[in-house]
C-alpha cells in the first residue's frame, strides 16, 4: 500500500499518525493488523481472526483419547475379546449400519465419500474374522 499525498505511512501502518481526528488502533484479536479506533465494534464483528461459531455437531477432544484410565466405559472391550460369533454379529451390525448410511440421499458427496472408506475398513475386518474362523492359528 503507498501511504496517501503527505503522509508517512500507508493506511495499514499509520497507526502513528491521526488523520481527521481517527486513530489507528492494533486489532484485539489479532494485533498484526490495525483499524480505526471509533470502528473497533463493527470490525470485531467481522474481524477474520474471530473465533466462529461451532457446529452443533462439533465436540472438542473428542478423538483426543482417554485423560484417565478411570474415564474407561465399562462395557467398551476389545475387538480382540469378542469370540469370532461376537465379531460376526458386529460386522453385521455395522454393514447393515453403513449400507443405510450409504443410500440415505441425505448424505453429500464428501460423506459418501468417508462411508465408502468405512464400509471399506468393515469388510477388511470381516475377511480377518472369516481368515480367523477357518485358521484360528493366525
Amino acid at each position: 500500500m503507498i501511504p496517501a499525498p503527505g503522509r508517512r505511512f500507508c493506511g495499514e501502518h499509520g497507526h502513528e499518525e491521526e488523520q481527521n481526528d481517527r486513530r489507528r488502533i492494533p486489532c484485539p484479536l489479532d494485533p498484526k493488523h490495525t483499524v480505526y479506533e471509533d470502528q473497533l465494534q463493527k470490525h470485531l464483528k467481522k474481524c477474520n481472526s474471530r473465533e466462529k461459531p461451532k457446529p452443533v455437531y462439533f465436540v472438542q477432544d473428542i478423538n483426543a483419547g482417554l485423560k484417565d484410565v478411570a474415564e474407561i466405559p465399562e462395557k467398551q472391550v476389545p475387538l480382540s475379546s469378542l469370540s469370532i460369533e461376537e465379531l460376526q454379529n458386529l460386522i453385521i451390525k455395522l454393514k447393515k449400519a453403513s449400507n443405510e448410511a450409504l443410500n440415505d440421499p441425505k448424505n453429500g458427496e464428501s460423506a459418501f465419500k468417508h462411508l465408502k472408506q468405512q464400509v471399506f475398513y468393515i469388510c477388511h475386518t470381516s475377511s480377518i474374522a472369516n481368515l480367523l474362523e477357518t485358521n484360528p492359528y493366525v
